[in-house]
């Protein structure tokens, strides 16, 4: 899929969904695919699948990354999904410690400033198989085949984590 392929039938429908979950020690199951496959079904309601199927993949992982690092489990988590004509844009926001929240800047920052995502994501992961890791491909696979534009930012002890596809070729 183009990052321009939705310019020829353009969104005209703006969906904003926030859900929040608390204590997120309270989780059972697997809570980002339950998230991600809900707002799927919802959202093929307004969309074409391929983007429905872009907001599954970005909520599933932003919210397994969340579920996969929380560091009080008293605390809350907040995902705000958009979509307008110009952009599907989600944010997950979670309590965490500013030592997690400098891990993913960095790693937030390693992508924005790849020249070939692509190609780091191939090395990435010839680099993860040689020394047997599993997982941890999932914020490059948003960028590498997704084509989303991520940012972390750190306020008080909250972390959000922003990743946007455009939908119009001008961005």
């Amino acid at each position: 899929m183009s990052e321009h392929e939705f310019d020829d039938d353009p969104i005209t429908t703006s969906v904003g969904l926030t859900l929040t979950v608390a204590p997120m020690g309270d989780a059972r199951g697997n809570l980002a695919t339950t998230v991600g496959e809900s707002l799927l079904a919802m959202l093929t309601v307004f969309y074409p699948q391929a983007l429905c199927k872009k907001a599954n993949v970005v909520i599933t992982e932003l919210v397994q990354n969340v579920i996969d690092n929380v560091s009080d489990p008293g605390s809350q988590m907040r995902v705000d999904l958009r979509i307008d004509g110009d952009a599907l844009q989600v944010q997950v926001t979670n309590k965490a410690t500013p030592e997690q929240y400098q891990d993913v800047k960095d790693r937030v920052d390693r992508l924005t400033a790849a020249t070939d995502p692509k190609r780091l994501f191939a090395d990435t992961l010839r680099a993860r198989r040689m020394q047997r890791l599993r997982g941890g491909l999932g914020l490059i696979r948003l960028v590498s085949e997704n084509r989303f534009r991520l940012s972390a930012t750190y306020s008080g002890e909250n972390l959000t984590m922003q990743a946007v596809f455009p939908l119009r070729g001008a961005q």
